[in-house]
């Protein structure tokens, strides 16, 4: 009988001897098409985790109100013409074309509701599914890609940003979007995606703040390839587009200053450590935390190890170095920083969760594929003659050890915290019902940051649009703009000083003060209980609300505190 060869196209070809003994012209067996198995090994997993993403974003979207740094996203985008520009250039620029995004979606009709704003970070996250699974699928094979991408879509601070009315979705989708196309670009020798890789990391700087630091990252991982010519200058064509593109951004972000970050608190052993946790284990149990510590150790371990081992210049080393920069140097590079500037937020760096679900995926296999072969070792020592089975790929032992690892990482931390599902932040809707309801002509109201009129705004606003006229309200005294206008935002942590409030000269018979107090930074304690004690010496009679850490406080010259509101109890 003749042998039976590869056909290039798939399929496969019969050589008979022909009369002379020779062989005969082979006649090709047409290729088959991809059976309905091998479509679905390719697309039933990446199906099913982007309806889970789907499923779990959607989840409780409407429960929670929102809070004030959603309603200065809808106080911003709202905006026209000189305002809308002033608003996104006072905001740093950071966010804008998340700005500009939903700016577009509100002159198209899109509503100023919780679900319609907060469904934009739905789909940016919805999306971002396929994109990651195609590049880790790309990098590291099907079982890697199942694992990580389940990592992502099941991390407690993604999921909270995906229902979210605010950038860092868009952002994240953004950079995974610029990773695979940098992947594919490689991989084809594509100028255009190494341009389109350009495009895209820029949005990504404008669409969340240490944004920069990833592109950076995957563009000096590009360094450990081979020096081919058409590379290199398409390597520098993109950065000069990314250069080009981001100008705007430096000269905003230059105009704003700290001012739009200097509320986080100083770097510190408590902060590093509650970032860390913050977004690699969000709320993780301690046994839990540990073991995902352990296993991302072991998938750095196994990076490095295998690309020292590939050949220099391979596209499999520089995939390696790839995920290794992506994860370890914006990290890095935010540590030094906060050294001088702080900027210790895991939400900022969200678009790192995917390169560490990825390192913690590849420990995971790597740890089932010791215990594999350890198990394949061990049956081979006690059936002699059967060694040979030690090298027939994975063991089942270690199939079963990655699904339960990976099972218990994934599962456990989600069904845990599952009753968290749309924790509320701040009650905006409860504090202005109470002001509104409570308020009376000679009344005044001081809001201890511009974010929290901007969330009294945004309710009192809506229920404007419900009853057909505003309500008879205080006036206010900070910020002093006029009610029924949504403010531009701008992040602005004074408050009125001493001299502001002795200024009033007993003015207004009544104070209302709505107290954030979300920038718990001694400088600004100590802002606010100044003005609170000079409130204090006009008006002895004080009541207090809390609203889930917004304190709404009423300071009067005479007369029973309302019903409801118990007396001061002095914080600030």
């Amino acid at each position: 009988m003749g042998e039976r060869a590869t056909h290039p196209g798939g399929g496969t070809r019969a050589e008979a001897p022909g009369p002379n003994g020779t062989a005969a012209s082979p006649l090709p067996i047409p290729a088959e098409g991809p059976s309905r198995g091998s479509l679905t090994a390719r697309w039933g997993p990446v199906t099913l985790l982007t309806i889970a993403a789907a499923l779990l974003s959607l989840y409780k979207l409407a429960s929670s109100p929102m809070w004030s740094d959603e309603t200065a996203s809808v106080s911003i985008s709202v905006q026209h013409g000189h305002g809308l520009w002033s608003a996104v250039a006072s905001d740093g620029g950071s966010m804008s074309a998340y700005y500009l995004l939903l700016h577009t979606l509100f002159l198209a009709g899109l509503g100023q509701s919780a679900v319609s704003v907060r469904l934009v970070s739905v789909v940016a996250f919805v999306v971002m599914v396929p994109f990651l699974y195609g590049l880790v699928r790309r990098c590291w094979g099907n079982q890697v890609a199942v694992i990580a991408t389940a990592l992502v879509i099941t991390n407690r601070m993604v999921i909270s940003k995906a229902q979210e009315a605010r950038g860092y979705a868009l952002g994240l989708l953004l950079v995974v979007v610029a990773a695979w196309l940098l992947s594919v670009a490689v991989d084809r020798r594509s100028r255009p995606r190494l341009v389109a890789w350009a495009v895209v990391s820029a949005l990504a700087c404008y669409s969340l703040l240490l944004s920069p630091l990833f592109a950076v990252a995957q563009f000096v991982s590009l360094g450990t390839l081979r020096r081919r010519p058409r590379l290199v200058r398409s390597a520098v064509i993109a950065v000069g587009v990314v250069a080009v593109l981001v100008v705007p951004l430096g000269l905003m972000a230059l105009h704003r200053g700290t001012g739009q970050i200097d509320w986080i608190a100083p770097i510190s052993a408590g902060s590093v450590k509650g970032f860390l946790y913050g977004l690699i284990v969000p709320w993780f149990s301690t046994w839990l935390r540990w073991l995902m510590l352990v296993v991302i150790f072991v998938g750095i371990v196994q990076t490095v190890r295998e690309a020292v081992e590939r050949e220099a210049g391979s596209l499999e080393r520089w995939h390696r170095v790839m995920l290794l920069c992506w994860g370890v140097l914006p990290l890095v590079v935010l540590l030094a920083i906060s050294f001088s500037v702080s900027l210790l937020q895991s939400d900022y760096l969200i678009a790192s969760v995917p390169a560490f679900a990825v390192l913690a995926a590849l420990g995971i296999t790597t740890i089932a594929r010791w215990a594999g072969a350890g198990a394949a070792g061990g049956i081979a020592a006690i059936r002699a003659g059967e060694g040979s089975r030690s090298r027939r790929g994975p063991a089942p032992a270690g199939l079963v050890l990655a699904a339960a690892l990976a099972g218990l990482i994934v599962v456990y931390p989600l069904v845990d915290s599952w009753g968290r599902y749309g924790a509320m932040i701040e009650n905006g809707p409860g504090e202005t019902a109470l002001v509104v309801g409570l308020a009376r002509p000679g009344d005044a109201i001081i809001f201890d940051q511009p974010a929290q009129r901007m969330i009294f705004n945004y309710y009192l606003l809506a229920d404007f649009d419900t009853a057909g006229k505003l309500p008879l309200l205080p006036a206010p005294a900070w910020p002093s703009t006029a009610w029924g206008t949504q403010l531009p935002y701008a992040a602005d942590h004074r408050v009125p000083t001493p001299a502001a409030i002795a200024a009033l000269d007993g003015r207004f018979s009544r104070v209302w003060v709505v107290d954030g107090g979300w920038a718990p930074l001694p400088r600004y304690l100590a802002q606010s209980r100044a003005m609170l004690a000079a409130l204090g010496q006009g008006y002895p009679v004080v009541g207090e609300e809390d609203f889930r850490g917004v304190k709404v406080l009423l300071f009067s010259k005479s007369g029973p505190r309302p019903p409801g509101m118990h007396a001061w109890t002095g914080g600030g």
